[in-house]
């Protein structure tokens, strides 16, 4: 039995062009949806992935504004500048890049963000909604799971998923999707013990611990469903690695995502209809 792939980057493609009409529509009611971005500091890969979004948005007609700060800056400058775009209706969409440089309050900001728009799903009281049950733009991460293994139709429901990782823009909210979606959720993370008794159970198994090559093939169930969310440098090597032993995991699961290719698209791609659907429901 040959590994199903599932094309992360093709099928947010398709998500990405399924955002056109519906960009071009809000336009023609005078609205064009608008992404904010607060990047404070210079880490060099935050400048990356915020250029990448910028881009990302540019490709569909979103309006991207990048808002730069140095790490020197006051906290009550950078919680004003959230105060203006919670108020601004030509805003609908807001991320604040992580990691904001200590001593300042990433929290702090996160709290003060309006959940209508919190595109990027990662505030408390959108974590609070998704826990009970109730409207919210989800973290972007695994909402494009979700939608991944919804377009390779792949039931959720009544399967077991074991998520390894409980970071709080990943492992947490991953594992209360797919409760919601009516899996059975085992949480594992990198002080469980004797981690592949768990995995070994999966239907459904997500990676998302940001450790290299941590799971191997004979920790798999075989004709589980792998979904590796790791982007780790490793050095010597180039490229990013998962947190799955992909050569060895690709000959006992039924379907696989590849790193690069698979999960990382989805993020970008799930930003963005975050941000247009930001626009259609709360610019009426």
């Amino acid at each position: 039995m040959s590994v199903q792939i599932l094309d992360g980057k093709t099928t947010a493609q398709q998500l990405r062009e399924s955002l056109k009409p519906r960009v071009t529509a809000l336009q023609e009611k005078g609205i064009t949806p608008c992404l904010a971005v607060l990047l404070v500091g210079d880490d060099p890969a935050s400048h990356t992935y915020v250029k990448m979004k910028a881009r990302a948005c540019e490709s569909v007609g979103i309006r991207s504004v990048v808002k730069p700060m140095p790490r020197n800056c006051a906290q009550a400058d950078l919680e004003s500048l959230i105060d203006f775009w919670n108020q601004d209706p030509k805003t609908h969409g807001v991320l604040i890049q992580h990691p904001v440089p200590q001593p300042l309050d990433e929290g702090a900001l996160l709290k003060r963000l309006l959940p209508e728009k919190d595109v990027d799903g990662i505030t408390p009281a959108s974590m609070g909604a998704l826990l009970a049950g109730e409207w919210a733009f989800h973290a972007c991460t695994p909402a494009g799971i979700i939608t991944l293994l919804d377009h390779y139709h792949i039931p959720i429901e009544g399967k077991h998923a074991v998520v390894v990782g409980r970071s709080v823009i990943l492992g947490k909210p991953m594992a209360l999707l797919l409760l919601n979606r009516n899996a059975t959720v085992t949480i594992c993370h990198s002080r469980t013990k004797n981690l592949p008794e768990f995995t070994r159970q999966a239907d459904i198994l997500v990676a998302a611990v940001g450790k290299p090559e941590l799971i191997h093939g004979d920790q798999i169930k075989p004709g589980a469903v792998v979904i590796d969310a790791g982007y780790n440098r490793v050095e010597g090597r180039q490229g990013d690695v998962g947190d799955v032993h992909y050569e060895s995991a690709a000959q006992v699961a039924s379907a696989i995502t590849p790193v690069p290719g698979g999960v990382g698209p989805m993020t970008v791609a799930t930003l963005l209809a975050n941000t247009v659907l930001a626009a259609e429901t709360f610019c009426k």
